[in-house]
Order: C-alpha cells, then sequence, then structure tokens
C-alpha cells in the first residue's frame, strides 16, 4: 500500500514542466474568454442592448481604448462597468505577474527548449533511446557518443539531464518518466531501433520493456537488472538481452585476479585502451559481392587488415573462429578485430564499394 502511494505521488511529481506552462496559459486564456462572455450577457440584462453592443462594450472597457459611451448607460450599468473595470484590471495584473514570473524563473525557456528537444527526437531514424541517467545509462551514453550513433535520452530528474549536457553538446533528450507511453512516443520510439533501458529499479525497467514492445514490436532492448529471478520475466516482456552490472562487475575482477593479460587485451578491442583496436560488427546487405564466396577467396585481412574472429548467421547461430572454406552469405554479420580505419574500409568493401590499397 505504501509503495503505491509512493509510486503515485512520483507520478505526479514528474509532470513535465510544458504541461504546467501550458495550463496556466489556458488558465489565463479561459479566464478572459470568460470575463467577456458573462459581462456581454450582463449588459445585455441590465441595457437590453443587442449581443454585438454589449460586446463592443465590454472589449473597449476591458481595453482601455478609450472610444466612450457606445450608447448612454443607465446608474446599473455604470455600476456593472465599473465592477467590470476592476475586474479586468485585476486580471490583467494577474495575467502580466504570471507570465513575468515564468520568464524570470526560465519557465517560459525552460518550455521551448523541450519542445525543440521533442521536435528533434521525432526526427531521427533508426536511433537508440536511453531510458535512466544513472551511472549504468551514462556509460551508454558515453559510449554511443564516441561511436557517433543517434540517441535520445529520457530522464525524469532534470539535474541528471543538465549534468549530462555538460557533457555532450546538442544531447537530445526527453524530460518525463519512461514508463509512460507519451513520452515514449516524444522520444521517437516508433521509428527507432533500439532501446538501452538502465533504471535502477527492476519494475520500472519491466513496464517500459513491455510498453516499448507493445509500441515498436522490431525494436531491440537491452535492459538493465538487478536481481536474476527477474532475468526471465524481462525476457518474457520483450527484451532482447538482460544485463546485470553486477555480476558482470564480479566476473570482470575475478578475471582481473586470474587473468589480467586477457582482460587488458579486451580492455584495448573495447575501447578502454590506448591503441585504436576494436571488436566490430559488419553486416552482408543483400546484394554484397561477398556472397556465396569463401573466406580465403574475399582475403579480407590483405585488403583491409582485419581479422575476422566470427561469423553471425541470419538465423541468430555463431561460427567461431571461422575457416577459410567458411560460406559467407547475405544477412551474415562479420564479427571482426581491427582499426576503426579498417573496419570503414570492410564495410565500404561488403558494399560492393572501392577502397584505397
Amino acid at each position: 500500500m505504501i509503495g503505491a502511494i509512493k509510486a503515485t505521488k512520483e507520478k505526479q511529481t514528474s509532470r513535465s514542466d510544458s504541461e504546467l506552462i501550458l495550463r496556466k496559459f489556458f488558465t489565463i486564456l479561459l479566464l478572459l474568454v470568460l470575463i467577456v462572455i458573462i459581462s456581454t450577457l450582463g449588459i445585455m440584462f441590465i441595457e437590453k442592448w443587442t449581443f454585438l453592443e454589449a460586446l463592443w462594450h465590454v472589449i473597449i472597457t476591458i481595453s482601455t481604448v478609450g472610444y466612450g459611451e457606445i450608447k448612454p448607460l443607465s446608474p446599473a450599468g455604470r455600476i456593472f462597468t465599473m465592477i467590470l473595470i476592476i475586474v479586468s484590471f485585476t486580471f490583467f495584473a494577474y495575467g502580466a505577474f504570471t507570465v513575468a514570473s515564468m520568464i524570470m524563473e526560465g519557465e517560459l525557456k525552460r518550455f521551448f527548449i523541450i519542445k525543440r528537444m521533442e521536435k528533434l527526437a521525432m526526427k531521427l531514424k533508426n536511433h537508440t533511446i536511453v531510458c535512466g541517467l544513472g551511472r549504468t545509462g551514462q556509460a551508454a551514453i558515453k559510449e554511443l557518443w564516441k561511436e557517433k550513433v543517434p540517441f535520445v535520452v529520457i530522464e525524469k530528474d532534470e539535474s541528471r539531464i543538465e549534468e549530462a549536457k555538460e557533457k555532450y553538446p546538442n544531447l537530445i533528450y526527453i524530460l518525463g518518466d519512461a514508463t509512460e507511453d507519451e513520452t515514449l512516443i516524444k522520444a521517437g520510439i516508433k521509428s527507432a531501433a533500439n532501446m538501452i533501458v538502465a533504471t535502477a529499479n527492476d519494475a520500472d525497467n519491466l513496464f517500459i520493456t513491455l510498453s516499448a514492445k507493445n509500441l515498436n514490436p522490431n525494436l531491440r532492448i537491452v535492459t538493465r537488472a538487478n536481481r536474476e529471478e527477474n532475468v526471465i520475466k524481462l525476457k518474457r516482456a520483450g527484451a532482447t538481452e538482460v544485463i546485470m552490472p553486477n555480476v558482470i562487475g564480479g566476473l570482470r575482477m575475478a578475471s582481473l585476479a586470474i587473468r589480467p593479460s586477457v582482460v587488458s587485451f579486451l580492455d584495448i578491442v573495447t575501447h578502454h585502451g590506448e591503441i585504436d583496436l576494436r571488436l566490430e560488427e559488419v553486416k552482408v546487405p543483400k546484394g554484397s559481392p561477398f556472397h556465396g564466396k569463401l573466406l580465403k577467396d574475399l582475403e579480407i585481412p590483405k585488403k583491409t587488415g582485419v581479422i575476422v574472429i566470427g561469423v553471425r548467421r541470419e538465423d541468430g547461430s555463431f561460427i567461431l573462429n571461422p575457416t577459410s572454406t567458411t560460406m559467407i552469405l547475405e544477412g551474415d554479420s562479420l564479427i571482426i578485430i581491427g582499426t576503426r580505419e579498417q573496419a570503414e574500409k570492410l564495410k565500404r568493401l561488403v558494399k560492393g564499394e572501392e577502397i584505397d590499397d
């Protein structure tokens, strides 16, 4: 029960600034319309004027243009008009104070920035959405930024957004709750290719995964899990891969203790070392000149300098340490080790483009 109440409060406090600003503007507009309508009806009733005459009288009165009376007013009409002047003056003072407060507090600027972010996110195609900017999420966007992969961040804590903006200029983000479908849609989920769900709460990760898979069935989702028993639940919800940071950290610590040289090599090929050497995946597209040829005939190491250490077939099966007689097919993914420049050469070569020797 307490958990449900806490979750409800979090939903209420996570309401976006843009919604609050729109509500303030709509409140001001609604008050203005009500004042005009009620005042017009009041003048029509008191003075027996037509609707157009009463409306004109109300408009010139609250706008203070000073045209004077269009017809002589009765004592009751003058009293009503004086009340109208006081009410309209109070309303305009309230409206001016509200707008000035929003400008001084930066709410209007924040509103337009949020809208701009939403437009930028909706324009992206085949991008990656990162949900949560904790330590795991920050590590994820650091790698995406380094690889120049387009991505959108979803985070409800504005302080974390501001911290990330200092590190990553032109960061595209959505300030909101990733468990809400509306927030995912603003992040362009329907045109996204990947999603990284990295919040610290397994229940939120499960809910986000379910919602995301429902909005985009073809989305590849990599989800964080804190408890081992939740791994199966997340996969059933639609997660493509489930990562447990604590388990990975423990395995790395053990490996550093017993196999330090292997870990050092892995650091190099996973971008943690100073040498520009990386593990890369290169897709063999349809119509590729690689289709139906043996590895030895392609001469990949000779032409590009990369080493092919694995082949993933289109059905998901792997061929580890492929031999020279392994046949390459359309839809295969070549797992390689090489520098960035070498990997780019192979990507051009697999498309049938010419490369420099």
